[in-house]
């Protein structure tokens, strides 16, 4: 027989778990808690005629307590005995003590079952293969909407069971494991027993978990991490359904920090496949009734669009609450606000976040959200921003990675250093400076292999070209040097590495060809009204040109305005918003009205960004 489990196991379950049913009088056990000693009491020198009868009452109820344990542990042991010589009567009975249905008038009551499950803890050692059955049927019972001193007995034996016998680590493990999905209210009720809530049947179901945890460590990567994946919903089911067991898994890494790292990659990994699942059925969609809804669905455009919108509509409702349970579980390691010195866990929670970035969010083609995870997080300190933007610039400047990985590492680097509210200038002009010399050295050593403008050939070129032209048209205020000159005069100049950009525009590989419309037609108006670089002239040669959908670089920028409204609250703080720039519209308005014309061929990414961020406050 094993030895005996640890000896605080009544005291432990007790201070976490609330008793089922019950006063706040009893114990965890269901036995009214004696009332303390006064000092009157203590000081009397004699013993009282009522003392001498409670003691002698709880004697005779010790004394009864022992021999109705000793009465199962032999009913127990003779069933098994019997069984190893070839009769099975009592051992069916045994079983079917576990088996009976609790509404049955026949069904054992939860103390009958409690006493057989102390009986059965005592000869533990015995349930070996050839009580598979019997052990089947203990897993199988319902147990969760019991008393809380028959949990606690009930718990005894499962640790018992796996530390005595491994082989029945996978049904234990896995019977948990189902009672960690979203529970019918049902699941809490029995017969003459008071009903239990599902947050303590979940409570109660994590406590078997760390008990066992506790007891064989290795059954966290062994046993435990494949039940959970196993049970994850499918991607169809309900938003509650995905929220009660996420919430859940985040509450095993309390206990299991060793699955912390995995739980977390396989929650992210689900996350973004119902995100872009969503940007698939958007494109299904018309594009305005698209818009419409990654903005804010109306009950009247529920209607008018019917199921397929519906349906939709609950896909990002799950997206938006499963994001909400990522981000308020990281910033528990997170500073509120962004810090010079961030805290080793903060450190380390941020480091993993990059690995999640690197290996599933980057990969992913046009996720709309998920990425927002990073986002915020390495807002926390400068050295986040940092860390990111270098390791998105690597990518985007690295020959060997494929030309889509590239473009999308240049697209967020742009996408984050425009939106990134809390990003220090100095920080942006550092990334700025990195991409500009790149491109200046580029130009300079490849213009020669160049006979005109060609995506496919020099697609990593352009995909850094188009990110600075983005940044610009957001942080052209950080890109400025204020200086004082000889004669004491204060005035403004642009950092010097934006000559690359302007040589890289002029070049031969004319980016403002390829590059997205939006973009080039916006940095144009910004640049030329700041007397940076005229690009006009270019643009209007291109467009004699002609330009073939083939030709164009992809416009995604996966930082554009966040719509999810429940987990919206995380990014508002952090989030630069489109700001129109005092006097460029004016001019531009005087510009149409002198020519009469206006160019409705490329939306400006003003008139987007505007618009977009105009929907999402509707």
């Amino acid at each position: 027989m094993p030895a005996p489990l640890r000896g605080t196991l009544f005291y432990r379950f007790g201070s976490k778990l609330p008793a089922m049913g019950g006063s706040e009088a009893r114990s965890v056990i269901g036995v009214k808690r004696e009332q303390p000693i006064s000092e009157s009491d203590s000081e009397n020198k004699g013993p009282s005629s009522k003392r001498i009868k409670k003691n002698a009452g709880m004697k005779a109820k010790a004394t009864e307590i022992n021999a109705t344990n000793s009465l199962f542990r032999k009913f127990v042991n003779n069933a098994l005995d019997e069984r190893a010589a070839g009769s099975n009567a009592n051992f069916e009975l045994l079983r079917r003590k576990f088996s009976a249905d609790p509404g049955n008038e026949d069904a054992p009551s939860s103390l009958e079952l409690q006493n057989t499950i102390l009986a059965l803890t005592n000869t533990v050692s015995r349930l070996n293969g050839s009580c598979s059955q019997l052990v089947e049927d203990i897993i199988n019972c319902q147990w969760v909407a019991r008393e809380s001193g028959f949990v606690v007995s009930y718990v005894k034996l499962l640790g018992n069971l796996v530390s005595a016998h491994s082989n029945y680590m996978d049904l234990i493990v896995n019977m948990l494991v189902q009672h960690l999905v979203w529970l019918r209210s049902s699941a809490g009720q029995l017969p003459n027993h008071t009903p239990v809530k599902r947050s303590v049947i979940y409570e109660r179901v994590h406590y078997a978990l760390q008990f066992i945890l506790d007891l064989v460590p290795t059954a966290a990567f062994s046993t435990l991490f494949p039940a959970l994946i196993s049970e994850f919903p499918h991607k169809s089911e309900s938003k509650k359904a995905h929220v009660t067991y996420v919430t859940n898994l985040l509450r095993v890494i309390e206990y299991a920090p060793s699955l912390r790292n995995k739980l977390l990659t396989f929650i992210t990994d689900r996350v973004i496949k119902i995100d872009t699942e969503i940007q698939a059925d958007l494109d299904d969609l018309e594009d305005e009734q698209g818009e419409e809804l990654e903005a804010e669905i109306t009950e009247t455009e529920m209607e008018r669009n019917g199921d397929m919108v519906t349906n939709i509509k609950d896909t990002v409702d799950k997206l938006d609450v499963m994001l909400d349970l990522l981000f308020s579980y990281y910033s528990k390691s997170f500073p509120n606000k962004s810090v010079e010195s961030p805290t080793q866990e903060s450190i380390e929670n941020f480091t993993l976040i990059m690995r999640l970035f690197n290996s599933i969010i980057l990969p992913t083609y046009r996720s709309r959200y998920t990425q927002f995870l990073v986002f915020w997080a390495a807002q926390k300190a400068p050295r986040f921003s940092d860390t990111f933007c270098a390791a998105a610039i690597t990518n985007a400047l690295d020959n060997a990675l494929q030309p889509g990985t590239r473009q999308a590492a240049a697209a967020y680097v742009a996408s984050f250093i425009a939106r990134a509210k809390l990003m220090p200038g100095q920080y942006v002009q550092m990334a700025t400076n990195v991409m500009c010399r790149w491109l200046g050295t580029f130009v300079d050593e490849r213009s020669a292999e160049c006979e005109g403008p060609d995506v496919s050939k020099w697609g990593g070129f352009y995909s850094v070209c188009q990110a600075v032209m983005y940044i610009f048209c957001f942080r052209w205020k950080d890109l400025r040097v204020v200086e004082e000159d000889e004669f004491g005069i204060i005035g403004e100049r642009w950092m010097g590495f934006l000559q690359d950009l302007n040589k890289a525009i002029i070049s031969k590989f004319n980016p403002l060809k390829v590059c997205s419309p939006a973009v080039v037609e916006t940095f144009a108006k910004i640049a030329s009204y700041f007397q940076l670089v005229y690009c006009f002239t270019i643009i209007e040669q291109n467009k004699r040109k002609g330009l073939s959908s083939q030709e164009e670089l992809d416009s995604y920028f996966p930082f554009d305005p966040y719509n999810l409204r429940r987990s919206k609250q995380w990014i508002q703080g952090c989030y630069n918003e489109w700001e129109p720039i005092e006097g460029l519209e004016n001019e531009e308005e005087e510009d149409n009205d002198s020519s009469g014309e206006s160019d409705n061929d490329n939306e400006s990414i003003v008139e987007e960004e505007v618009d977009d961020e105009s929907e999402a406050h509707e």
